[in-house]
């Protein structure tokens, strides 16, 4: 096949009209006054830009320009080095191929926040020194103290009596470390909910709203759950996006500030994800029926709340269907 184009020698700016044609090895250059034969391994050529004219670029010096793009195709396809260019422009060409590959892309990016983050969390929550996470869970409690949560209006014999009958609670389960803490919250309303550092916060309209301790107790059960598989560091971490995967390699959390400050806002309106709150109630139920506590009072506590009304994404309102949670505790409370 024979194209035209203008040939610059890099001397002048002057083109001269040659003609071009090419076998499976060589460009060759034509005119009246010169010939050139170039070797495919000592050109290298521009990608086409719309409708533009596609430059040749010699090893040796000089340029060709041509804007017969159906002969240029077919001379990029015969070089030997293929660009990336090209094949991105052959992709582009095929709207298949680029839906396709919008799909694996979408897929790949869901497939990592969905399997991949989680799994990433989980690893950097569970190798964070305790000291670091301590301090995460101090800040963060410090910004709840000072936005929503209030001194306790319970007596001391009250709180003292709770703590106690936890204590006992878990000589008859297994029970993660935890610190139990009492706060009065207009704003949070009846809930309770965990912080990093092994630490439980409930309300005392969380307390009022129960019939008898062992609802309560329920109630903490599933909060040690999430505590016992690390939800709320993970759920922080995982809040970070790719920022947890530097926390990993590197083992650099030094801006736990920044974690800490942001957690309220998780807690209040994020929530934990449907598995982890599956989780958390799954350890609930298997830790009262250990204790030999009816898995009903966890059901009828959470029943007596309404869930619509909730305030926060802890406890009651991160999942959306009650009735469906409770069923499991239900049952197991059937056969008790």
């Amino acid at each position: 096949m024979n194209f035209a184009g203008e040939y610059y020698d890099g001397e002048s700016s002057k083109g001269v009209s040659v003609t071009l044609s090419f076998d499976e090895k060589t460009l060759f250059v034509r005119n009246d006054t010169f010939s050139l034969d170039v070797p495919f391994n000592a050109l290298h050529l521009d990608p086409q830009v719309g409708t533009s004219r596609s430059i040749i670029y010699l090893h040796k010096g000089g340029e060709i320009h041509s804007s017969d793009h159906d002969a240029l195709n077919l001379l990029e396809r015969s070089l030997p080095h293929k660009s990336p260019e090209l094949i991105a422009r052959r992709l582009e060409s095929k709207l298949l191929y680029a839906v396709a590959a919008l799909i694996l892309t979408v897929s790949i990016i869901a497939g990592f926040l969905r399997y991949g983050l989680p799994e990433i969390a989980r690893y950097a929550a569970n190798h964070l020194p305790p000291s670091t996470e301590e301090q995460i869970g101090s800040q963060a409690l410090s910004s709840l103290d000072q936005l929503y949560l209030n001194k306790s209006t319970l007596s001391q014999r009250r709180q003292t009596s709770i703590r106690s009958e936890l204590a006992d609670f878990c000589r008859r389960t297994e029970c993660p470390q935890y610190r139990l803490l009492f706060r009065n919250s207009t704003s949070l309303g009846a809930n309770a909910f965990a912080l990093p550092g092994h630490t439980v916060v409930i309300t005392d309209q969380l307390i009022e709203k129960s019939h008898n301790d062992e609802e309560i107790l329920a109630v903490l059960a599933h909060e040690l759950g999430h505590i016992r598989y690390n939800h709320i560091l993970r759920t922080l971490l995982q809040s970070m996006g790719s920022g947890v995967v530097l926390v990993v390699i590197t083992g650099d959390i030094s801006n736990f500030s920044d974690l800490a400050a942001g957690l309220p806002a998780i807690l209040l309106q994020q929530g934990y994800s449907r598995d982890m709150e599956d989780e958390a109630d799954a350890y609930a139920l298997h830790s009262l029926q250990n204790a030999r506590i009816s898995p009903q009072r966890f059901a009828d506590i959470l029943m007596r709340i309404d869930t619509k009304g909730a305030k926060t994404a802890t406890l009651f309102s991160s999942h959306p269907d009650t009735q469906k949670r409770i069923q499991a505790f239900i049952r197991a409370a059937e056969k008790h």
